[in-house]
């Protein structure tokens, strides 16, 4: 078979790339959404729908308002995953003493971090890895 030269190649890498970016994002948001889903390992509070996290865990689902918020998006023509429209639980999880907290955290058990702690998670890389199967 004769070499046949892709003048539109650009154009591919382009699209190609696009279609990453945005399983990328979706794949995060995917894995949020399930991670926030869950009750906790720690104290079932007197009052709230689940069991509490433990030090170490994602946040356990209480309101929903966290997970309820989490989404992939395009913005500008960059997919973004995150909490959009976050509510002030998605601030108070994520920071021990997030400035200009409608919440004050009086207890000494600390933040629960969603997101920060995504980043480093396994679970998530290999999810990654598994939604560019196919694109790349």
């Amino acid at each position: 078979m004769p070499f046949e030269a892709n003048f539109n190649l650009d154009e591919e890498f382009e699209r190609l790339f696009d279609e990453a970016d945005e399983r990328l994002a979706r794949a995060a948001a995917n894995f949020l959404t399930d991670v926030l889903g869950q009750a906790g390992s720690g104290t079932h509070w007197p009052g709230l729908p689940n069991p509490s996290s433990a030090p170490g865990q994602y946040p356990a689902e209480q309101s929903g308002k966290l997970r309820e918020s989490i989404d992939a998006q395009l913005i500008e023509g960059v997919w973004e995953f995150g909490s959009f429209n976050a509510p002030p639980e998605a601030w108070a999880l994520e920071y021990p003493s997030p400035p200009n907290s409608p919440i004050t955290r009086q207890s000494a058990h600390g933040a629960r971090p969603w997101l920060s702690k995504a980043l480093t998670d396994p679970d998530l890389l290999e999810r990654l890895w598994a939604a560019l199967d196919g694109v790349l």
